[in-house]
């Protein structure tokens, strides 16, 4: 049943309707019946699109305690708010459900255009529970639905399982999200990949599609998204684009391109704390985040050999780290692309050799690079390559690498373990003899293929100081110790280990967010631990409404302000205050708190990893002598969220406040 939430949120519903299909697609694979609900207005105003629709009918949906590998779970593909709009960054959609990688929330997000087709095929969100006796694929087509069989697709590659559809619907313009051999398989690090290689990666999901023998989501239409004032929208969007036709600073593009191998010691000086929108443009358009490898890696932001070295010392720039950036691809690019309604195409297709490929983004350049002391880039290309093909979240993949490796250095693991593989730092050639096992789950791949936790439950020997990941999840390529605020948002998002679950990490590293014209942007001193709490609260709830709910980039973020609420009322009519945009974040963050509370989950279960706190701290580089104070951090961001830090649970006045009645009833009616 679909649970809408409270018609008390918004008493007035004098607003015109744009932006949303007003309906949402519920399949059941064990019964194979297939429903229709359009919820109101009022429901889509107070919790927008994404994840702000995804928890709070998952929440509405699934029991407590659900085995996120059986029937009763749920899984759903939604779309935000603005997705299909027009404007701008506005092409994301989230997969959200319970994590059985964390069995926490969990949820992921993907660009490309799968958003946009499922919108103009007619829904707003899918929801799919129950298991299929054999594989199927689900086709959504211009406001109908149809579970078909997909015995022919189940064993093949993501690429594979593409071209197969698009031969088959040879005459319609489709877009696919599917799972390859990795989520068949139920690997606890599955992706759903789309569009050839955009991917919903991280919380394990891929895995929950193939728990439910569901091969692809397959979806096309021409249905109209509505826009209530559409020469106000073109107006805005032209507006935006002229101002994003700013030119570099020279200065900066100096200083990175000359100055590199010394830019940790002028971050550290406070020499250069920023770079401005129009070299940040440049680079992106030229590179994506490929280009911020190198130059992480030496900042210390980039982890390096599994977290327990300096990028500085133990992949220099000079001789390694400048080997895995996006100028050393262009040789194979092949064209550049981007995500529906991109101004800023940031991603490329290349050849090498006979095939095409995606090019690497710089979570995993890093995590099959400075993690692993690899400075082959083909080889990362290659590795990146069988991630999207198997279906693998490359940080999750990379990391359990990393992890693998640090045990066979130390002992615990023997060569005859690991099938014969000599899995040495920098190994490239055994890091993809490694990750193909992992893909295919054959030998000790088996074991590797559930994440750094669960294999090292299965090692033992000591190996569990090896496994970096909060709850089960690895954490991202972005260093804590040089970023504390990082990790505040890796233990308590309630999708654990997440670095664009929102908060202040980016802004400790001397970037701000100029997104919205009405807010004054914001800076932070790194190491200094008291006073972070309220802002890392108010990013935490932005996060959750302005990006994930209504569907768009992060990159929005960087680039000058973003006229958000001009644009949202020319999409939909409806006047938004910067306030009520926050109440819809604080809304979104309870619940999915409350999921997790729920399931008796508790703050103390969400732990950081020694090193990923500076313990012992590191002996070189930009975060020498650092040991975080995290418990502060921690602490002041509870109190902030009126979030009680022994269980977890936001207050029943907060609760009541957000008009959350069921959530109360939930967890204090006993």
């Amino acid at each position: 049943m679909l649970c809408i939430g409270h018609e008390e949120f918004i008493e007035e519903q004098n607003y015109m309707s744009g932006g949303f299909m007003g309906k949402f697609l519920e399949v059941d694979l064990s019964t194979n019946i297939i429903k229709i609900e359009k919820p109101d207005e009022i429901f889509y105003r107070n919790f927008l699109g994404g994840i702000g629709i995804g928890v709070r009918y998952i929440y509405s949906n699934v029991p407590a305690k659900t085995d996120p590998l059986g029937p009763e779970a749920v899984l759903g593909f939604v779309t935000g708010l603005l997705t299909g709009s027009g404007l701008a960054y506005s092409g994301r959609y989230s997969v959200v459900g319970k994590s059985p990688l964390t069995e926490t929330w969990g949820d992921a997000n993907s660009g490309g255009y799968f958003g946009l087709g499922l919108k103009k095929a007619g829904f707003d969100a899918v929801f799919i529970r129950g298991k299929s006796d054999k594989p199927v694929y689900l086709l959504i087509e211009n406001g109908k639905a149809e579970i078909r069989d997909a015995s022919h697709l189940w064993g093949k590659t993501t690429h594979e399982t593409d071209d197969t559809l698009e031969k088959e619907f040879k005459n319609k313009k489709i877009t696919v999200a599917s799972i390859g051999p990795s989520g068949e398989k139920l690997s606890l690090i599955a992706a759903i990949i789309n569009d050839h290689g955009r991917a919903a990666a991280r919380s394990g999901l891929g895995a929950v599609m193939g728990s439910k023998k569901l091969k692809a989501v397959v979806v096309t239409g021409n249905q109209e998204i509505s826009i209530a004032h559409p020469e106000d929208l073109k107006e805005l969007k032209k507006q935006y684009v002229k101002r994003l036709k700013r030119k570099p600073n020279l200065f900066y593009k100096i200083v990175l391109k000359v100055f590199g191998p010394f830019l940790p010691s002028m971050y550290k000086r406070g020499i250069i704390t920023s770079i401005d929108y129009g070299t940040l443009k440049e680079m992106w358009g030229a590179h994506g985040t490929s280009v911020f490898t190198a130059i992480s890696c030496q900042l210390g932001d980039s982890p390096t050999k599994n977290w327990a070295g300096v990028g500085s010392r133990d992949f220099p720039m000079k001789t390694k780290s400048s080997k895995l950036t996006g100028e050393n691809m262009d040789k194979y690019v092949k064209k550049k692309f981007g995500c529906a309604h991109c101004v800023l195409p940031c991603s490329a297709v290349l050849e090498v050799g006979s095939k095409e490929v995606h090019r690497p983004e710089y979570e995993t350049l890093s995590s099959f690079g400075s993690l692993l002391l690899n400075d082959d880039l083909d080889s990362i290309i290659e590795a990146n390559h069988i991630c999207n093909s198997f279906g693998l979240d490359t940080i999750s993949a990379g990391s359990v690498i990393a992890f693998a490796m640090e045990c066979y250095e130390n002992g615990i693991l023997t060569k005859e373990d690991i099938d014969g593989i000599d899995l040495t730092w920098g190994n490239s050639e055994a890091i993809l003899q490694i990750l193909n096992k992992i893909a295919r789950r054959e030998g000790f791949g088996d074991v590797l293929a559930n994440g750094v936790r669960k294999a090292s439950e299965v090692i033992g020997k000591g190996s569990e100081k090896y496994a970096i990941h909060v709850h089960g999840q690895e954490l991202p390529m972005h260093d804590s110790r040089l970023s504390p605020s990082f990790g505040t948002t890796y233990v308590t998002d309630p999708t654990p280990g997440r670095h664009t679950a929102g908060g202040i990490g980016l802004q400790d590293m001397g970037l701000s967010y100029p997104f919205l014209e009405n807010v004054k942007e914001t800076k932070t001193k790194r190491w200094k631990y008291e006073g972070k709490g309220e802002m890392q609260a108010l990013y935490s709830r932005l996060a959750q409404s302005m990006l994930n709910a209504l569907g768009l980039c992060y990159f929005c973020n960087y680039l000058g302000p973003y006229p958000l609420f001009d644009a949202m009322k020319a999409v939909t009519g409806w006047d938004f205050t910067f306030e009520e945009l926050v109440e819809i974040g604080e809304r979104i963050q309870n619940l999915r708190q409350a999921f997790n509370v729920r399931d008796g989950l508790k703050p103390s279960d969400f732990k950081l990893p020694d090193r990923a706190k500076g313990i012992p701290p590191l002996d070189a580089g930009a975060s020498k002598g650092k040991t975080i104070d995290l418990d502060t951090m921690v602490k002041e961001f509870y109190d902030a969220m009126d979030w009680n830090l022994k269980d977890g649970k936001p207050s029943k006045q907060k609760l009541h406040d957000l008009k959350l009645d069921d959530v109360v009833e939930d967890l204090y009616s006993n």
